[in-house]
C-alpha cells in the first residue's frame, strides 16, 4: 500500500480518497493493537498523546485531521523497547530506531508495517524503512530552567535535521540564530555515529542531573514548551477506548482460533484475523453487547476463511487449458 503523508499537518482528507484514508488508519490501528498486546505481555507502560489522545477523548478514535498514532513511554520503559521487540514484536512489524535502521535520523522510534510505504516529502532522499507506522516517543527529564530546556529541544532537533541533510543534499533547514546554523553545518560534516552519540549524551546529561519534576518529549513535533509535562501526569493510567481497539484486544484470540480451524496455518490465520478487524473498523456499527460483537466477528471470520480457502482452491486447480493455448488439429498436420 502506498499513502501520502504530508509533513507539516496538511489535511489528508484533501490528499487521499476516503477509502485510502480509511485503509491507512485501519492499518495504523492494527499496529497499535499489536503493540498494546506486546506491551501488556512484557510489562511495558505507554500512554497515547497529542492528536491520538484528543481523538480518544472527543471521538473515541481518530480525529479527522490526524493521520497518525502517537504514543509515549517513560525513559525506563523506552530503553527496554528494543530488547522486548527483538523477541516479541509480531511478524510483519519492524521496530525502527537508530540501531535497526542505519538511515533513520530521529530521536524517537517507530513501529513500521512491512511491505507498505508512506510517501513523506520531508524525508525525500533518506534511505530507510518507510512503511506505515505509529510513533513511539521517549519521555525524558526536562530542565526547569526555560533556557536550558530550549537548548535541549534545539540540540535534538538540530542534530536530527543534520542526519537528514547528510543523506539528502538538497535538504536545508534555515536557522535564524548563527549558533544553531553553525552547529547544524558542523554536524552535517560529522560521521553519523558521532552525531547520534552527541545527541544522546546531552539528553542523558539532563536525565541524570534534572530533578524529574518536569518531563518532556524532546523530539515531539510541537517543540518547547508544548511538549513538556508535569511528572504527576504519569503516575496514574486511565484506559480509553480507541476505535475498535478494545474489541480487538478482547476478541482477537477467538477470531484467530476460528480462522486457524479453517486454514490450519498460522500465517494464513493471522492474515484473516487482520482482514476481519479491518472490516470491523470500516463497518462503523454500534453493537448492543459483547455477545453481539462476538457473534458478528465469528460469522465474518468464518465467511472470510471460506472465501480465502475458495480462492486458494481456484488458484491451485485452475484448468490447464486456461493457462496454455490448445494445439489446433492443423498444428499437428
Amino acid at each position: 500500500m502506498t499513502a501520502n503523508n504530508y509533513h507539516g499537518g496538511e489535511n489528508l482528507e484533501e490528499q487521499l480518497s476516503e477509502k485510502e484514508l480509511a485503509d491507512l488508519k485501519a492499518k495504523e490501528l492494527d499496529i497499535l493493537v499489536k503493540f498494546d498486546r506486546m506491551c501488556k505481555e512484557n510489562n511495558l507502560r505507554y500512554f497515547i498523546t497529542a492528536g491520538t489522545l484528543l481523538g480518544a477523548v472527543r471521538h473515541k478514535g481518530f480525529i479527522p485531521w490526524d493521520d497518525d498514532i502517537d504514543v509515549v513511554m517513560l525513559r525506563k520503559d523506552f530503553n527496554r523497547l528494543n530488547r522486548v521487540c527483538s523477541k516479541a514484536l509480531p511478524e510483519g512489524l519492524f521496530l525502527q530506531d537508530k540501531k535497526n535502521d542505519k538511515g533513520y535520523p530521529f530521536h524517537f522510534d517507530k513501529i513500521r508495517l512491512d511491505n507498505t510505504e508512506v510517501i513523506d516529502p520531508f524525508l525525500e532522499g533518506v534511505n530507510m524503512h518507510k512503511g506505515i507506522y505509529i510513533d513511539v516517543f521517549p519521555v525524558d527529564k526536562c530542565p526547569e530552567n526555560n533556557k536550558l530546556a530550549q537548548f535541549m529541544f534545539k540540540w535534538v532537533s538540530t542534530t536530527s535535521y543534520a542526519l537528514i541533510a547528510k543523506q539528502n543534499k538538497d535538504f536545508d533547514f534555515d536557522y535564524t540564530k548563527k549558533s544553531a546554523r553553525m552547529l547544524y553545518h558542523f554536524m552535517i560534516k560529522m560521521p553519523r555515529g558521532f552525531v547520534i552519540a552527541m545527541r544522546d549524551f546531552v539528553v542523558g546529561i539532563f536525565n541524570v542531573f534534572c530533578s524529574g519534576k518536569k518531563l518532556c518529549t524532546v523530539s515531539g513535533a510541537h517543540g518547547f514548551p508544548r511538549e513538556t509535562y508535569k511528572s504527576e501526569w504519569f503516575e496514574e493510567k486511565i484506559m480509553l477506548p480507541f476505535e475498535s481497539g478494545e474489541y480487538v484486544a478482547k476478541f482477537h484470540e477467538t477470531v484467530f482460533r476460528v480462522a486457524f480451524g479453517y486454514t490450519k496455518n498460522h500465517a494464513d490465520a493471522q492474515d484473516i484475523e487482520q482482514d476481519v478487524f479491518l472490516k470491523l473498523y470500516r463497518c462503523g456499527r454500534n453493537f448492543e453487547s459483547d455477545e453481539h460483537i462476538r457473534a458478528w466477528l465469528i460469522r465474518v471470520t468464518m465467511n472470510t476463511a471460506k472465501n480465502f480457502l475458495r480462492s486458494c482452491s481456484v488458484r491451485r486447480y485452475e484448468p490447464l487449458d486456461e493457462q496454455i493455448p490448445c494445439e489446433s488439429e492443423s498444428d499437428g498436420a
